[in-house]
């Protein structure tokens, strides 16, 4: 592997890792005003957050994160919204319910705690599905970075 792919690589983790904290803040917000300030159920409120969050995230990933990989067009947009969706949710709907019930149930966490803790057991399994599946290279789309 060369300098050059090294440092790109780098580079995509640490976009991706900020992007990512940014979309916790997001998820943090919305699932606390929808659970404490509305008073809606956790479970629906977290479901709410985490779709909210996984739709930031992959905006910023579609055109910066991964934008040498991607064909900036819409059905190629719309393509990857959905694969993007579906695997992040389906991670995250295990990784961040699952740890808001047990949490929350069995250990008497804030919700809040629960909700970050969840976060964390799914975020590098999502990195390494969207770096091989959804934003894989092709040789159609691939051009350089400028970094």
């Amino acid at each position: 592997m060369s300098m050059k792919i090294g440092k790109e690589y780098i580079q995509r983790i640490i976009h991706y890792q900020m992007f990512n904290w940014l979309g916790a803040l997001v998820n943090f917000s919305v699932l606390w005003f929808l659970h404490s300030i509305l008073k809606k159920p956790l479970m629906s409120s977290a479901v709410a957050a985490i779709e909210m969050a996984i739709i930031h995230n992959f905006t910023w990933h579609y055109f910066f994160t991964w934008e040498d990989r991607v064909a900036h067009t819409i059905p190629d947009f719309v393509k990857r919204l959905f694969q993007f969706n579906l695997v992040n949710l389906s991670i995250d709907l295990a990784c961040i319910l699952s740890a808001l019930w047990i949490m929350t149930t069995y250990l008497n966490s804030h919700y809040l705690l629960a909700d970050w803790i969840g976060m964390i057991a799914g975020s590098f399994l999502k990195l390494a599905i969207n770096e091989f599946v959804v934003f894989r290279p092709t040789r159609t789309i691939v051009k350089k970075r400028h970094v």
